[in-house]
């Protein structure tokens, strides 16, 4: 006999207990068909409960998200569009150097780019079928990560520092 075999002299074994299973307990009389259950009453029981909770579980899982999705959409819907326009910005805003009226310029453009995305993305996974073949047009030269030159200053000052250390 092989070593992890579930049969045993002729006998079975549930697959999940281990428990040998009697054979007139677990022949099953249907019309037409006589079966042989591979698990015992008490594993099939089980068996059908924990699918049973898995089911209801993924439908609620799935109602769940399907209602983020719809209140993110409602949420971005809602955000009002950032000005963008130097010369508007200037007028709401005096006292502020040129600088931070171009930084504020384009911060509001990636706050309105980044909120046109997340409406297109949240309206397709809703309708599917509305989808293009080709994807969601994704400006990824807006967002990314922008790599600034060492401060000469601080430079100088760690390698004083460095020559402070040294002596």
């Amino acid at each position: 006999m092989y070593k992890n075999s579930v049969k045993t002299f002729g006998e079975r074994k549930c697959p999940s207990c281990k428990l040998t299973l009697n054979t007139e307990e677990n022949f099953e009389y249907r019309p037409k068909i006589r079966a042989f259950s591979s698990s015992c009453k008490k594993c099939e029981k089980e068996q059908r409960t924990t699918f049973k909770r898995r089911t209801s579980m993924q439908k609620a899982t799935n109602i769940a998200v399907h209602k983020s999705h719809e209140r993110m959409l409602k949420n971005a819907l809602k955000q009002r569009v950032e000005v963008t326009d130097p010369s508007k910005l200037r007028e709401m805003y005096p006292d502020f150097t040129d600088l931070q009226i171009t930084r504020m310029a384009r911060l509001n453009h990636k706050i309105n780019v980044a909120n046109d995305f997340l409406i297109e993305e949240q309206s397709y996974y809703l309708n599917p079928s509305e989808r293009p073949a080709e994807g969601i047009d994704y400006q990824a030269e807006l967002f990314e990560e922008r790599v600034f030159e060492d401060d000469k200053e601080l430079s100088a000052i760690q390698q004083e520092q460095i020559d402070i250390d040294d002596q």
